[in-house]
């Protein structure tokens, strides 16, 4: 029994630290730009369809 509840107690907590990381990570307060410059960023696309994508997004 002395074992049970410093395991439970251990288990809530990284139950409850993970849900909120999970929403924390989320990328719905990224805008479609911010997104688009995320991927310009890290090579996804190249200048040209990054120019293109953008002139759509902010018409």
């Amino acid at each position: 029994m002395m074992f049970i509840w410093p395991l439970i107690g251990i288990a809530i907590f990284f139950m409850v630290t993970s849900k909120h990381k999970t929403y924390t990570r989320s990328n719905y307060s990224k805008t479609p730009e911010d997104i688009l410059k995320e991927r310009y960023a890290v090579g996804e696309i190249d200048e040209e369809t990054f120019e293109r994508m953008k002139k759509n997004i902010n018409s």
